[in-house]
């Protein structure tokens, strides 16, 4: 891995952004409950992307047709991925969400592999073997009082895909030499925008109250908006930037740990041993994906030592 002073500001700032993410898990669960998913995410990018437009106004002004649509296709691939995690969130646990979507790291290598032609190591292929085994061990494990969560578990799994292909088109969009502000903006505004308009035609029909927030709703959106969106998104492009594709997914994974962490210790969640053994296979799979960690050599080290 990679080590100077520009990689450890971005190694900060991915880690800052995962731990901010983490948060979210248990603030968009109790969110969700009580106002739409598309009404939250329309709130969130939206205002994001206007505040950071404002601030770097006369860049944005300036932004060539190609990174607008560049920004744009980052915004559909991010669209998906928050909308389908947010629905698989309502229908499993905080902490399984964390988890599966945490699968993204090793998603990556594979998909850059067939869109950007980078070949994935040993280590990837090792990884990827048993974090399939954790996942299985997580989405058959159930819950602690019985309750399937089968079908969030498996739409979380699908907006890790698309977690993994945002960061394989941010990094070809900026080694493109694409401007990473530029980016952010045209991207926020797009999940901004396409969320508005799934909020008009699907929650407007149920009745105008449902855009009225009461001060516990406005402020928890406020938090996600500003710490989880604004923050956590600048946090990612820039830290990113500093970062391999590799180094940023692997970071960015601990949110499925900072996730499971904070539903645990602030929503009371009770973890069975499936779920934790699971989530521990998981785990080290991202540490074999990222450290270049080889079990076999572990294991046999072990029986040396011995």
């Amino acid at each position: 891995m990679s080590f100077n002073k520009k990689n450890f500001l971005g190694i900060i700032l991915l880690l800052l952004t995962t731990i901010s993410w983490g948060t979210s898990f248990i603030v968009l669960k109790d969110t969700v409950e009580t106002v739409s998913t598309f009404y939250i995410l329309a709130i969130r990018f939206t205002l994001s992307g206007i505040i950071i437009g404002l601030i770097f106004f006369k860049k944005i002004i300036k932004t060539p047709i190609k990174t607008i649509i560049s920004g744009v296709i980052l915004g559909v691939i991010l669209t998906v991925a928050y909308d389908v995690q947010t629905f698989g969130l309502i229908q499993t646990s905080p902490a399984r969400n964390a988890f599966l979507t945490g699968f993204y790291c090793i998603l990556t290598p594979f998909l850059a592999w067939i869109l950007i032609k980078n070949k994935p190591t040993t280590y990837n292929v090792i990884a990827a073997i048993l974090c399939v085994l954790g996942i299985g061990l997580v989405v058959f494990s159930g819950s602690s009082d019985g309750e399937s969560y089968l079908i969030g578990d498996l739409l979380t799994l699908v907006a890790a895909v698309f977690y993994a292909l945002q960061i394989i088109y941010i990094e070809k969009y900026q080694g493109e030499g694409q401007d990473t502000i530029q980016l952010l903006v045209f991207e926020l505004l797009t999940v901004g925008i396409m969320n508005i308009i799934f909020s008009l035609f699907m929650d407007l029909p149920s009745g105008l109250n449902v855009y009225i927030l009461n001060f516990e709703q406005l402020a928890k959106i406020m938090y996600l908006t500003l710490i989880c969106t604004l923050f956590a998104q600048f946090g990612m492009m820039f830290g990113q930037k500093l970062t391999t594709c590799n180094q940023a997914s692997l970071i960015l994974s601990l949110e499925s740990v900072f996730g499971a962490l904070f539903s645990v210790i602030l929503g009371g969640e009770v973890l069975t041993v499936g779920l934790v053994i699971g989530f521990a296979v998981i785990f080290f799979a991202m540490s074999v994906n990222e450290f270049k960690l080889d079990p076999f050599k572990l294991l046999i080290k072990k029986k040396a030592d011995k």
